[in-house]
């Protein structure tokens, strides 16, 4: 039997991240998500049994949303930097408000000391490394950009766009959108390699 619409899990999903934005993962409880989808807090318990196993299944299901959205991404008709610019600003696009911000965060920072959150946590961080190697090679292949290593500036272009997130949280002078287009202006440029040009270097004696 299907299960009936107001427990549908698009609506739970949806109570839990906006109840997450509002109150963080200290102060999340399961009347407060309840509330956002407007159920009762039994009816939750009586499926997840607690706040841990419904955030785990909110970070599971976001994990597998994202790998799809990014697979997807992989076939646009788009080239590879402007996916990789779409694939930040469409994370990014949705949260604007620094309490907002910090309060999706929060999720994150509790799983560095709980093993079954971590877990989730590295697993949406391995879908993003990958999918930004993917661009960044593929834009190598193409000609778009130039590296000695392009691991290393996948990982400078990851970092920068969390250090700007972390930032933001203090910093409301400008759209999280222009962090991240900063970001990459900078990364992607000031890191090409040296084209060869077949003379000898006159220093290299």
């Amino acid at each position: 039997m299907a299960r009936p619409r107001e427990y549908s899990d698009e609506r739970i999903l949806g109570g839990i991240y906006s109840a997450l934005g509002k109150y963080g993962y200290a102060k999340l409880t399961l009347d407060n998500i309840a509330k956002e989808i407007e159920i009762s807090p039994a009816a939750l318990s009586k499926r997840f049994g607690s706040k841990k196993s419904m955030i785990l299944f909110y970070l599971e299901t976001v994990n597998e949303g994202m790998s799809a959205k990014f697979a997807e991404l992989r076939h646009s008709q788009n080239g590879s930097l402007q996916s990789l610019r779409t694939m930040f600003e469409d994370a990014v696009m949705k949260v604007d408000d620094p309490v907002m911000l910090a309060n999706l965060t929060s999720v994150y920072i509790e799983s560095v000391s709980d093993p079954e959150l971590l877990d989730r946590s590295r697993r949406r961080l391995r879908i993003i490394d990958e999918t930004v190697q993917y661009f960044i090679g593929q834009a190598l292949d193409r000609g778009e950009l130039r590296s000695d290593n392009p691991e290393a500036l996948a990982r400078v272009l990851q970092s920068a766009i969390a250090g700007s997130l972390l930032i933001r949280l203090n910093d409301d002078t400008q759209p999280l959108k222009n962090w991240v287009e900063e970001c990459f202006a900078v990364v992607l440029k000031s890191t090409p390699a040296a084209a060869p040009t077949g003379k000898e270097d006159p220093h290299a004696r």
